[in-house]
């Protein structure tokens, strides 16, 4: 462990985890900079709530942000609710400037693996969700790791045509697909059909469809997500 001392404020590195690690106060709980190491630098935002103190098990939400964002985005959008209810919040950084199509992106899951091994999560509690490219792109990630996540929310994002084909032959994670009717960038009517598709292929769906919403985050949808997840889900 080498200490760290960066505006006055005391961190540590773990060595077989982070190369960098920058603790930051909020109101409540801490934000945590942090690369993993091996090959390309890959960054990320860690929010560790102040229910981590105590020791117990907690969910985690993997938070992808959307075309040419920063992982601060992601962190922003669940911080307050997930100090609240006693959330980790892990924001990677995508490899190129958005997720499907920028390159190799299997660094998400390692992150998750190192998350779960260094601090105190339940991985049988883990959200994948995402915004935009991000939402998209939590759809693809959701099935090639199927066991590292217990439920996908993919927010104003689309399901892949290259993967619609082979939906039967997916892992049938529960998904929450959130979408604004008034989308110009990805128009609902494609989170629609997506929903039919992922029904029609057996998966349990819960769909939220915001009322003049556009492309973007839901704030006011937030909570409504994970009471979704918090339930026990059925096949």
């Amino acid at each position: 462990m080498i200490p760290n001392v960066i505006g006055g404020r005391l961190t540590s590195i773990f060595a077989g985890m982070l190369v960098a690690s920058v603790a930051m106060g909020v109101p409540e709980g801490e934000v945590v900079n942090g690369t993993l190491p091996g090959g390309s630098e890959k960054r990320y935002m860690l929010f560790v709530p102040p229910q981590a103190k105590e020791g117990r098990k907690l969910p985690l939400i993997v938070a992808l942000h959307g075309a040419g964002g920063k992982p601060d985005g992601p962190i922003k959008w669940w911080q307050a609710i997930a100090a609240e209810r006693g959330y980790f919040v892990l924001a990677p950084k995508s490899n190129g400037g958005t997720w499907p199509g920028g390159g190799d992106q299997s660094h998400v899951a390692r992150m998750v693996a190192a998350m779960e091994r260094e601090r105190p999560i339940d991985p049988k509690r883990v959200l994948l969700t995402g915004v935009s490219d991000g939402g998209t792109w939590t759809y693809a990630l959701g099935f090639q790791n199927p066991k590292l996540f217990a439920a996908l929310a993919p927010i104003s994002g689309v399901l892949m045509r290259t993967l619609v084909g082979s939906l039967p032959m997916q892992p049938k994670l529960p998904i929450c697909v959130v979408h604004g009717t008034d989308d110009k960038i990805f128009i609902v009517a494609r989170a629609q059909a997506a929903v039919k598709a992922l029904k029609s292929a057996h998966f349990n769906v819960n769909y939220i469809e915001v009322a003049q919403g556009h492309h973007g985050w839901f704030p006011e949808k937030a909570a409504e997500i994970l009471d979704w997840f918090e339930k026990p889900q059925s096949p």
